[in-house]
């Protein structure tokens, strides 16, 4: 994980700002660029259609020309998924944190070593899923499905375990998983590399030690929009609602999912006019502008520069630096992604 770094001075900080590259720390939602055969599924009939997004860090991705927009340490990842009506992300399981939060349409969640126990998120829902056990989701109803994803640590790749029938329906489509944890796909004409052998599907007894969680469990790891409670006093003013969703339980924040995911995950609502005051963190930081018109505002002595997100938008935020939002059109619903799972206390500037 991405420790903090040491903080830096003010002339320091206003070099930064004035030195940073807003335009390729910004990645509009209308300008993702996906990746159609991210993973071993893609060709599995019900998991062709998917399409995977790698937005901050290059995540778990096993095809090496997997279209990677921001590639920064930040101690965790950014992506997304996007998927029809009927399209799978097939059962797997990762060694390092898995969190979701649904944009567009209705999800259902399944999980287990037989992906038998289920439950139907919808937009603005979260859920963190436990490492150890095996996950799959699929798009029900009748609208697209696309949801943001957060990867624990700098280096996902190799954290990703297939279910075993997963592997061997990959293998007869073509698209081989090597030990390495990458692919060969046999239809475009590769072959395997000579001393790599394939990645062997899990045994009965390894399959025994995943974990089985029922509903119940699992939905301690979920916040539903609707449940999604403010905290008293984030701050000494401004005109907002913060949430504290998913982080460690050894705080003062209270968080709705208590997890030790290696990140912490807030958000900031403001109707139009409404303000987060200036504030820095120490802790590397990513937003996602989920709903509305945001401005956001980095200043620095008398450096100030400023973004628009509009819905959807992922902004990479230069660490340490001071930033305020303001609600300009609409509902604005801002998620903050911070590294640790204890960060400190924003900084009111």
């Amino acid at each position: 994980m991405t420790p903090s770094a040491p903080a830096l001075s003010q002339d320091e900080r206003i070099q930064l700002l004035e030195n940073y590259d807003l335009n390729h720390n910004l990645v509009r939602y209308a300008e993702l660029l996906p990746g159609k055969s991210a993973f071993i599924d893609a060709r599995t009939p019900g998991s062709h259609l998917k399409e995977n997004y790698c937005i901050v860090g290059e995540g778990v991705a096993e095809n090496p020309d997997q279209p990677v927009h921001i590639l920064d340490d930040k101690g965790f990842n950014v992506g997304a998924a996007g998927q029809p009506v009927g399209i799978k992300n097939s059962l797997h399981s990762h060694t390092s944190a898995e969190i979701f939060i649904i944009f567009r349409g209705q999800f259902r969640l399944y999980w287990g070593n037989e992906g038998i126990e289920e439950a139907v998120l919808g937009p603005g829902d979260m859920i963190s899923i436990p490492t150890n056990c095996f996950r799959g989701f699929e798009v029900v109803g009748n609208e697209y499905g696309f949801l943001f994803a957060f990867l624990g640590g700098d280096d996902s790749g190799g954290g990703v375990t297939w279910h075993p029938e997963v592997i061997r329906e990959a293998d007869s489509h073509g698209l081989i998983l090597l030990e390495n944890g990458s692919l060969v796909d046999t239809v475009a004409g590769h072959t395997m590399p000579e001393g790599v052998g394939k990645m062997p599907p899990l045994s009965e007894p390894e399959m025994a030690g995943f974990d089985n969680l029922t509903v119940t469990e699992m939905l301690t790891h979920v916040a539903l929009q609707n449940d999604h409670t403010p905290t008293d006093k984030p701050f000494s003013h401004g005109s907002f609602k913060q949430y504290n969703l998913s982080g460690s339980s050894d705080n003062d924040y209270n968080f709705h999912i208590k997890s030790q995911d290696g990140l912490c995950v807030f958000a900031y609502e403001m109707e139009k006019g409404g303000t987060v005051p200036l504030h820095r963190r120490n802790e590397p930081e990513v937003l996602i502008n989920y709903s509305g018109d945001t401005l956001l505002s980095l200043i620095e002595g008398e450096c100030q520069r400023e973004v628009l997100l509009t819905k959807g938008d992922t902004f990479n935020l230069p660490q340490g630096i001071a930033y305020s939002l303001r609600g300009l059109r609409g509902q604005s619903m801002v998620y903050s992604a911070v590294n640790g799972n204890s960060p400190a206390q924003a900084a009111v500037v």
